[in-house]
């Protein structure tokens, strides 16, 4: 439906106030450009990292660089300005290259000068760059870089300027906005749509076919991760795993596809062909409460353990590690192993997919940004579930296999639990399941405190992240590196510091938000409120886990194209791309693209809060001082990546 004159003039204002609060600052500031003048710098390049770490200019400026090196060589790899030089110790000048023509015979040089104006009408949009080293130095020579700076910051203060105009454009149409609650069968019947693919999902070969798919390279991942190069930018499984598929994940699957990872993962396959015996054959019996014939104890699940905390936590002990998960190949090589058998040994001791259900890291994360995803797996029609006798998509039947989630079909609301394996599509003996399209971050709910407290977290990790990896401060660096510094005193601190603050400290402050909410809005239940309102972390934590993975894949790919040719590191060039000279890709765009994320997720994030409140207090002016104190957070927080990623 069409919006009616109203409708579209509040959308005007809208639209209106945005350009105006990202344009006004950004053209303000223009006017503050500093004449071009001579600037010196002298660079000293160490493991790992660069000093000065930020070096910040004017437009116009004629910029000369000085180098020298603590300890072994190193680069200064500007790619914006086609600058590589090559640093060696004990050396006065440096090798220059051209990253534009790797080909040519370098140059030696004691300065290197260039002017900070990148061409073309764009660049008085560009203010950021990164200079990065383009000599591995050791295991944590991926997070050696710094930022140059060229003011005027014209994304920092349209960036600053829509953290503004965001909540006053929302606030422009709040009272249109309905007191929509958790979204349960919204969107559009795709499976109604097309009968060729519900057929293909019906048939039993299908999960199989998708099996070898994924497994290949799966296990191609584990045996160069353990056998391959000990360097990560050479090793497949650290691109493909860190870079290529951590990106498509977290870009492409979970917003699109809420849960569709899991119904492809390789992990839990063997384990479940062991425990049903079959491939492709659904087995009629009696086993565990259920209508087919399982092998193995199919022991229950600990009731104690049945909760999100198991995988949490798992989650959050390899995020602690993540530097050396991306640095270490053979870490990340176990890791896998380990999951896999994991998940083996969990489909022989306990019923079903247990080990998916209660211990799976990625499911701690897939399944909470799962509920901003447009797919969804519900029942067609909830009066013929309502209906229903036999629940064969619960307890299975001759025609498919009992759900391995433990999900009957009119339960659920939520993508958190539903693996998407669509074993309920093929049982269901009143073809009453189907797949949604909706639209994205529609789900506005989550159930319980461990859910909330999920999300707080995995926002927590998504900060630390970017933090450490992308950030430019070499003594954060410093502090999480026990490669080949060993500083497990630090590291320990930051550790308990991480922990701290993702299951306690951030937490508690989010639950005294919704507190301060309640008494503002005479609401008084906070403990609902915080289960209630913190799906709006769910949509900042995921936008701004995109950002983070946008600067991974960006900057890797021409590593990714590299590993791909020579996986193994082994001296192979299957795809003539093994030689291939790195060049990040649109590097002046990244920025740019960081700092929409964030914004994007600001802007969601306070329609759930909205929405939250408003359902709870069915009233305007109630819900709008509800929702203040958590929208105030989130404008701040919004801030201040705006000015990390921008600044």
């Amino acid at each position: 439906m069409s919006p009616g004159p109203t409708g579209r003039r509040r959308r005007l204002k809208q639209i209106a106030t945005l350009l105006v609060l990202a344009a006004l600052p950004a053209g303000l500031v223009q006017l503050t450009a500093a004449q071009p003048r001579d600037r010196h710098f002298h660079v000293t390049s160490f493991r790992y990292g660069k000093q000065p770490s930020v070096i910040r200019v004017n437009r116009g400026d004629r910029v000369h660089l000085s180098f020298s090196t603590r300890d072994t060589a190193h680069s200064f790899f500007l790619e914006e300005f086609d600058i590589d030089a090559k640093i060696e110790p004990g050396a006065r000048g440096v090798a220059l290259f051209a990253p534009s023509d790797p080909q040519a015979r370098p140059s030696m040089v004691e300065e290197v000068a260039f002017t900070a104006r990148h061409p073309g009408w764009l660049g008085p949009l560009i203010s950021k760059s990164q200079y990065r080293c383009h000599v591995w130095c050791g295991p944590m020579h991926a997070f050696e870089h710094g930022n140059l700076i060229i003011a005027p910051n014209t994304l920092l203060w349209a960036g600053l300027g829509l953290v503004l105009g965001i909540p006053l454009a929302g606030l422009i149409g709040l009272r249109a906005a309905s007191a929509a609650g958790r979204v349960r069968g919204s969107g559009r019947d795709i499976l109604r749509r097309s009968g060729l693919l519900r057929r293909v999902l019906k048939s039993r070969r299908f999960p199989v076919a998708v099996a070898i798919v994924m497994g290949v390279p799966f296990y191609l991942v584990v045996l160069t991760s353990l056998f391959g190069t000990h360097v990560g930018g050479r090793n497949l499984g650290i691109m493909f795993t860190w870079v290529v598929w951590l990106f498509v994940l977290i870009v492409v699957l979970i917003p699109l596809g809420g849960r569709l990872w899991c119904s492809v993962c390789p992990i839990p396959l063997f384990g479940e062909w062991l425990q049903r015996l079959s491939i492709t054959r659904v087995r009629s019996g009696s086993t565990a409460g259920t209508n087919n014939r399982f092998f193995g104890l199919s022991l229950p699940w600990p009731r104690a353990l049945a909760n999100a905390w198991p995988r949490l936590i798992l989650l959050m002990a390899l995020g602690t590690f993540s530097t050396v998960l991306v640095a270490e190949p053979r870490v990340t090589g176990w890791v896998l192993v380990g999951m896999l058998l994991a998940a083996l040994l969990c489909s022989l001791v306990f019923r079903l997919r247990a080990f998916c259900r209660y211990l799976c890291p990625i499911n701690a994360f897939v399944g909470l940004y799962a509920t901003d995803g447009k797919l969804a797996l519900r029942s067609a029609d909830a009066d013929t579930c309502a209906r229903c006798k036999v629940h064969t998509c619960l307890e299975g039947g001759e025609r498919g296999w009992a759900c391995p989630y433990g999900l009957c079909v009119a339960d659920i609301g939520e993508n958190t639990d539903c693996g998407l394996c669509l074993e309920c599509v093929k049982s269901c003996v009143y073809d009453n399941v189907t797949l949604r399209w909706r639209p994205f971050a529609s789900e506005t709910g989550l159930r319980s405190v461990p859910e909330a407290v999920g999300a707080v977290a995995l926002l927590v990790l998504a900060c630390a992240y970017c933090v450490v990896h992308l950030g430019h401060w070499p003594a954060v660096r410093d502090w999480v590196n026990i490669l080949d510094k060993n500083n497990w005193g630090a590291f320990g601190l930051y550790a308990a510091a991480l922990w701290l603050m993702a299951l306690a400290v951030v937490p508690g402050l989010v639950f005294g938000l919704a507190w301060l909410g309640g008494r503002l809005a005479a609401k008084g239940n906070a403990r609902e409120m915080f289960v209630s309102s913190s799906p709006a972390l769910v949509s900042v934590g995921l936008m701004l886990w995109m950002a983070f993975v946008i600067s991974m894949l960006f900057v890797n790919v021409s590593f990714v194209a590299q590993s791909l040719s020579d996986p193994f590191g082994w001296g192979w060039d299957f795809l003539g791309t093994a030689g291939t000279h790195w060049h990040q890709l649109w590097p002046r765009a990244v920025p740019w693209l960081q700092v929409g994320c964030v914004l994007a997720g600001l802007g969601y994030g306070l329609r759930k809060n909205w929405r939250a409140w408003s359902g709870a207090t069915g009233d305007f002016s109630r819900a709008l001082k509800g929702a203040a104190p958590l929208s105030v957070f989130l404008v701040l927080l919004t801030a201040g990546f705006v000015v990390f990623f921008a600044n």
